[in-house]
């Protein structure tokens, strides 16, 4: 009787260890992402103080590393007077890429005279987004300078920027020294860091030798890059991709942001002059399905826009959004302040800090949206047309059949 009694206790001791068993929760694998080791740090101390002095004090990008000893463009272009341009017949070249609608591009347009007083080659002033009546507009009372040559707005140019170099920000400054690209430095420059830029472009140019690390790999091709996200995905999600591609900008952004995960802290708008809605901790999203909806509004009349969005959100109550004002030369900001219509959702503004996997819009249609799943990146949809593509997008970018998830694409092409 004691025997069964104790055996009758073990059992239920054995009974009440035993573990508990947690749900079964399917975890996520996603496609593996642009892999992007910092270039510059590989670098030794002296060509690092190069770059930087010629670079506003600043550490180079990937992506500007990436563009450097490309060919010139090969096509046509002709300069606001309807003269054909010849980009191989100089020795030294600048182009400089600005747009009518960038408040930094006009301050930079200020030094204009100065960068062509210190530059013994040809200049030219690209603008990205303007037509040749805007860029009179953008000088004002202001004379094109004669040596200087303009160009407007070229669709075939506009896609070499954006796909064959990856160029990202305004201004742009770009040097090429006997047809190849030999330096670029982004955003607003004075003349101080011209002269510099001049120096690292063609007296003292970077060589594909500077670009070794202490074990010999050839720092521009040890990364993982956005063809390689492009050739792990299938045919068929490939096509799905290409199908909502409406203006060449969607493809591009959802391959460089696939599968990157959020940083949630280091979103924070303490510089921008509107803030709606105001979130303290941006963590709260870090579970959620999340669209970012990046915008730009020139005035009231864009009304229109701000109640499209609207619907988009109405339509996806499960789903969380967030709008980022892009602000240019009239401020995003401003024109929503003056409109009798707000956002039902969040809102901030680029003035403030976005960290850098946000802000790949620079050069993209407007609405566009950035699709993030439980703090991961899974596509963008630019220049977003209606509610029915909008639709697609989601399915494609956050749906079960969702491009960036390892099981949709076993069959690879």
């Amino acid at each position: 009787m004691i025997r069964k009694l104790l055996l009758l206790l073990l059992f239920f001791l054995l009974m009440g260890c035993k573990p508990v068993e947690e749900k079964n929760e399917d975890i996520i694998e996603y496609i593996d992402p642009a892999k992007d080791i910092f270039i510059f740090s590989a670098l030794d101390s002296g060509t690092q103080y190069r770059i930087r002095k010629a670079n506003g004090n600043k550490d180079y990008s990937n992506y500007q590393f990436k563009m450097l000893f490309q060919d010139v463009y090969e096509g046509q272009l002709h300069d606001i007077n309807g003269d054909l341009i010849d980009l191989k017949g100089s020795e030294k070249l600048i182009i400089e890429v600005v747009s009518v609608e960038c408040s930094h591009c006009r301050k930079q347009n200020e030094s204009i005279n100065d960068f062509l007083e210190h530059f013994d080659g040809t200049f030219i002033q690209y603008f990205n987004i303007g037509d040749n009546e805007e860029i009179r507009e953008f000088y004002g009372d202001s004379e094109i300078p004669e040596e200087l040559i303009v160009i407007s707005r070229d669709e075939d140019f506009k896609e070499y920027l954006l796909h064959e170099l990856g160029l990202k920000k305004y201004p742009s400054l770009l040097a090429y020294y006997e047809g190849k690209l030999s330096f670029m430095v982004d955003g607003e420059t004075d003349i101080i860091g011209f002269r510099e830029f001049c120096d690292l472009s063609f007296e003292k140019r970077l060589s594909r030798d500077d670009l070794i690390d202490k074990d010999g790999n050839d720092l521009l091709t040890i990364n993982r890059t956005i063809d390689d996200v492009k050739n792990d995905l299938s045919i068929e999600n490939q096509n799905r991709i290409k199908a909502l591609d409406n203006d060449g900008y969607t493809a591009e952004l959802t391959y460089s942001l696939m599968s990157q995960k959020v940083d949630f802290t280091r979103i924070s708008n303490k510089k921008s002059d509107i803030y709606i809605n105001e979130i303290d901790d941006f963590t709260i999203y870090q579970d959620d399905e999340l669209v970012l909806l990046y915008t730009y509004l020139k005035d009231d009349s864009q009304i229109d826009r701000v109640e499209f969005i609207n619907t988009l959100m109405e339509d996806n109550p499960d789903l969380s959004f967030i709008v980022v004002l892009v602000e240019g030369m009239d401020s995003s900001s401003n024109a929503l302040r003056n409109m009798k219509v707000r956002f039902n959702c969040p809102v901030v503004s680029t003035l403030g800090y976005i960290p850098e996997d946000f802000f790949r819009f620079s050069i993209a249609g407007y609405p566009s949206a950035v699709f993030v799943n439980r703090g991961t990146f899974t596509g963008a949809y630019s220049n977003i047309k209606d509610k029915e593509s909008f639709k697609k997008a989601t399915e494609i970018f956050l749906g079960e059949g969702c491009v960036a998830y390892k099981t949709n694409n076993q069959t690879n092409g």
